[in-house]
């Protein structure tokens, strides 16, 4: 039983290094998405310095400043979007995780209460055995004792 109860505790050791590798690679991802991103956003802030300075009129100002600001605004939901992507994904995983070592966990506890069950049935039963076996021995021994009585008696 004591085997049993160190392999539920390896188990959940197990369980929380799975768990928290899982979620530091959904964090690595994140980081890896998101300065993607904004290397992306700094890429499209430089096109856009580099367009206003060529811009020759107020209108073309205007009209570079409008596309940039869209731009940005474009990547900065993106980089929010991939945050709450990432969020939920990394949720998702670690409740399936958890459910999945909650069966396993819960599968091992009831092996170890029917192994419990079993040898406490074992032990009953060597238990009721043994008395069985002294109450017969001391009835023989009663019995022997008894002709000895009488004889002693007459």
């Amino acid at each position: 039983m004591q085997n049993q109860f160190v392999d539920l505790y390896r188990n959940s050791i197990k369980i929380s290094a799975d768990v928290a590798r899982a979620s530091l690679d959904s964090v690595v991802q994140l980081q890896e998405r998101q300065l993607g991103i904004l290397r992306g956003l700094v890429e499209e802030q430089r096109r856009s310095v580099d367009a206003i300075a060529e811009a020759k009129t107020i209108e073309d100002l205007m009209a570079t400043q409008s596309r940039a600001m869209g731009a940005q605004v474009e990547r900065i939901a993106e980089l929010w979007t991939s945050f709450m992507h990432s969020a939920a994904e990394q949720q998702k995983t670690w409740i399936d995780r958890v459910q999945s070592q909650v069966g396993l966990t819960k599968e091992r506890l009831r092996e170890t209460y029917d192994f419990t069950a079993r040898t406490s049935e074992e032990i009953a039963r060597n238990a009721a055995s043994q008395v069985s076996r002294a109450t017969g021995s001391i009835r023989e021994a009663a019995s022997a004792a008894q002709p000895e009585r009488h004889r002693k008696s007459a």
